[in-house]
């Protein structure tokens, strides 16, 4: 459901994508498209967010400027897409991938959300050894943070995974 916050938020990451497409800058141009998909995904426009993730991963991936931490981000936001729509094989590899990005610039709260998105899918496959051994990383990953969102994010999969 829009409200009128969300709306100003896609409103506002509207102008800023229109006026980074003026520009010469690609990476800048990627990360307001990126943040528009967010806005529309938070507004509940699902249909309008992925084709942005999906342009913002296309001008990550072509770009040999684009910061790791970017491009992890950007995977993530389609991964998380994709995960609550059900596309489960897209959104485990996007989520591999995501895990792997993160794993490598060692972020430990990129690598406990992404090592719990795929314990779920795991669970949800039946394989239960690998739902396992991804929770067990996130948590570790999680408690390393000490952040109380991420944190707190853990517990609920847990819960769900224990259930």
């Amino acid at each position: 459901m829009a409200t009128i916050g969300n709306v100003a938020y896609v409103l506002r990451y509207k102008l800023a994508v229109s006026w980074a497409r003026r520009g010469n800058d690609p990476l800048r141009l990627a990360h307001r498209v990126r943040h528009l998909g967010d806005a529309y995904y938070y507004a509940g426009q699902w249909a309008l967010a992925e084709p942005c993730y999906v342009e913002a991963l296309s001008i990550y991936r072509g770009d040999n400027q684009t910061r790791p931490l970017d491009l992890a981000n950007a995977v993530r936001s389609l991964a998380v897409l994709k995960h609550e729509g059900g596309a489960s094989d897209e959104a485990g590899r996007l989520w591999q991938e995501a895990h792997d990005l993160y794993t490598a610039l060692k972020a430990p709260a990129g690598i406990a959300e992404s090592a719990a998105r795929l314990a779920l899918l795991a669970r949800q496959q039946g394989d239960l050894r690998r739902s396992r051994e991804c929770l067990t990383e996130a948590t570790a990953a999680a408690n390393s943070t000490a952040d109380p969102e991420t944190l707190q994010y853990i517990r609920e999969v847990t819960a769900q995974i224990e259930h």
